[in-house]
């Protein structure tokens, strides 16, 4: 996704280069907009500007994490959508969206905010090299979000993204419903997991790394002769099923 500024180069601009030096308050200082923190009630950031000043608020409340996922959140509204009477009243529902829909601006530029405040929390001159060919299991997704500082959802969606082996994140209610997926670029777009899983219970068992058939997560044909490695952690509200297909042969077999 393209910015009016790339995180990666507001970053480099202000020498960082390690994920203990990513001070999202000083990130807000260097682009002028002053930051508050403040008991929010009706939303969990908001932002206040005209073409070349900003007041961003962040609900004190929360957790810290998210409050760092909310600051560059509201920064990214400032860098892509800033204009002479910018106003954002962002809630959690704004910072829970990730697939542009058509026709829908104002969504189409929550996703965008969303985008913006992950590569600014784990950029990628930072992030790629802090892969160095983990296991795609929650072990290392709870060590990269110690690392960088962010939630384990945001680590794994990352995690996800810029990884060059196959593997994929799929999101799910309690009662067995997906709400969204995302894939790494080398699995094929015909690879869809389960719109839902029928027996919730028994498949949202917390694993690390456990060898499991492929068409337990995987709506594709021929999956049921293949397996991929799972690992499945909860984020409080959700279960996130972490894929990998350690055998990339079968990608092809599968599709």
């Amino acid at each position: 996704m393209r910015f009016k500024q790339q995180p990666d180069e507001i970053l480099q601009g202000l020498g960082v280069y390690e994920p203990e030096d990513i001070d999202l308050d000083l990130v807000a200082f260097s682009l002028n907009a002053d930051i508050k923190r403040a008991a929010l009630s009706d939303c969990e950031g908001n932002i206040i500007g005209t073409d070349s000043k900003a007041i961003i608020t962040i609900n004190s409340d929360a957790d810290p994490r998210r409050q760092r996922f909310s600051l560059g959140h509201e920064l990214g509204h400032w860098v892509n959508d800033r204009g002479r009477n910018l106003t954002y009243r962002c809630d959690t529902n704004d910072m829970r969206q990730r697939s542009m829909r058509k026709d829908d601006f104002r969504q189409q530029k929550e996703v965008r905010a969303n985008q913006f405040s992950a590569e600014l929390m784990m950029p990628n001159h930072i992030f790629s090299h802090s892969l160095n060919n983990l296991d795609i299991t929650t072990e290392s997704v709870n060590y990269l979000a110690n690392e960088f500082n962010v939630s384990r959802t945001s680590a794994t969606i990352r995690f996800v993204e810029v990884n060059s082996r196959p593997c994929m994140i799929a999101c799910w209610d309690k009662t067995g419903n997906r709400r969204w997926f995302s894939r790494s670029p080398i699995v094929p777009d015909s690879i869809w997991p389960h719109t839902r899983i029928m027996q919730p219970r028994d498949a949202f068992v917390l694993s690390n790394g456990l060898e499991v058939d492929a068409d337990k997560w995987i709506n594709s044909e021929g999956s049921e002769d293949y397996s991929v490695i799972e690992s499945i952690f909860s984020n409080g509200y959700d279960f996130l099923s972490l894929i990998w297909w350690k055998d990339e042969e079968q990608l092809a077999d599968i599709s």
